[in-house]
């Protein structure tokens, strides 16, 4: 699936905050969600016209179902939301989610990075994206608990395996970083593409990490963000 998105305009986007819409994952991934929150969610997505909507499993048919005769995507979280499960609970988890779901945003296995088992790392994510069928396959590799280093060689992977995306974080402990993209952007420059997310709440920020080389934002402030503004709201994580 071709992942080349419209270098983002910035100038224009200062303009015209609401056109950022269309690089926004609108997003509610806490585990305590409830049908009313991802209700919400598509309704907001479908108000304001955010690209895609990022739910847990269990709701991509109900998600499905509230953006029917709609072009916006449906993203789900896989190996959410510390990437610690085997390859092949995460290939169940996506066969299971195949039939609802546009985009699948894989968080890496953790462990194996820090232990810097990079072979086991690249064999998981290839087997990933062979399975993933044209369809969308981004990566988290959870930048903010990284060193520089680290961001560097787990990009240097992510590029090397089929996937779609590199993804900057779910946003456990700490936001991501201008940084962290630019570190990403110097490893797989265009070849891939970038999705920052992770503490951005406001307009001003999900700028930045468009400016930065980001092509995609992953956040549940996103009506506060397309409206010029910030979001004061607090979430499960820091996304």
């Amino acid at each position: 699936m071709n992942t080349k998105f419209e270098k983002p305009n910035i100038k224009l986007l200062r303009k015209n905050p609401r056109l950022i819409a269309k690089y926004i994952d609108h997003t509610e991934v806490s585990p305590n969600s409830a049908a009313s929150d991802i209700k919400k969610l598509c309704a907001e997505a479908k108000k304001y016209g955010f690209y895609l909507v990022m739910v847990l499993p269990y709701y991509a048919p109900l998600a499905k179902k509230l953006l029917r005769g709609t072009k916006i995507k449906i993203g789900v979280v896989m190996g959410f939301p510390f990437g610690a499960q085997c390859t092949e609970a995460k290939l169940a988890e996506m066969k299971k989610a195949f039939p609802f779901a546009d985009e699948f945003d894989f968080v890496i296995n953790r462990q194996a990075l820090k232990n810097g088992d990079y072979n086991f790392i690249l064999k998981e994510l290839k087997t990933l994206a062979r399975a993933k069928r044209g369809k969308i396959m981004k990566v988290i590799i959870e930048s903010p608990e990284l060193t520089d280093k680290e961001i560097y060689k787990a990009s240097q992977l992510v590029l090397a395996s089929g996937a779609d995306f590199v993804k900057t974080a779910v946003g456990l402990r700490a936001g991501a970083k201008i940084s962290d993209v630019k570190i990403m952007k110097k490893v797989v420059d265009d070849k891939i593409k970038i999705k920052a997310s992770g503490g951005i709440k406001d307009f001003k920020t999900a700028l930045a990490f468009l400016a930065a080389g980001a092509s995609r934002l992953g956040t549940s402030h996103g009506v506060e963000i397309v409206k010029g503004g910030s979001s004061k709201k607090k979430s499960y994580f820091h996304e």
